[in-house]
């Protein structure tokens, strides 16, 4: 039977709470990646921030995964900082696999695996 590598859920004032394991070793929640000095988070994750020039109606962005755990979280030129900055955190709390009732409803996170000769 397959073990599992995810931490157990942190007590919170008697309340559980999903945690996951960053790429630096630490535990991070929802609420810390949301909370979190971007500069903190990114590297606690092992992220980069880059653009991308589609800017379609909606579209906030996605998110790179090399074989070495690394990501990028790339997102549309011009996105305000505010919007930016919610979807950055939003993307590194699905990539962790956390609860995402933190952010608006209406995020919405659509997952492609493609081959290694990307």
């Amino acid at each position: 039977m397959a073990r599992s590598t995810r931490p157990a859920p942190a007590p919170l004032d008697g309340v559980q709470v999903p945690v996951a394991r960053s790429a630096a070793g630490t535990t991070l929640t929802a609420a810390q990646v949301c909370s979190l000095p971007m500069e903190d988070l990114l590297a606690q994750v092992r992220a980069e921030l880059d653009t991308t020039d589609i800017t379609a109606n909606g579209f906030f962005g996605y998110v790179t995964v090399r074989e070495s755990g690394r990501i990028t979280v790339h997102t549309p030129v011009g996105l305000d900082s505010d919007a930016r900055d919610a979807a950055i955190r939003f993307f590194i709390t699905k990539h962790l696999g956390l609860p995402s009732d933190l952010f608006p409803s209406i995020l919405q996170v659509d997952v492609f695996h493609l081959g290694s000769e990307v």
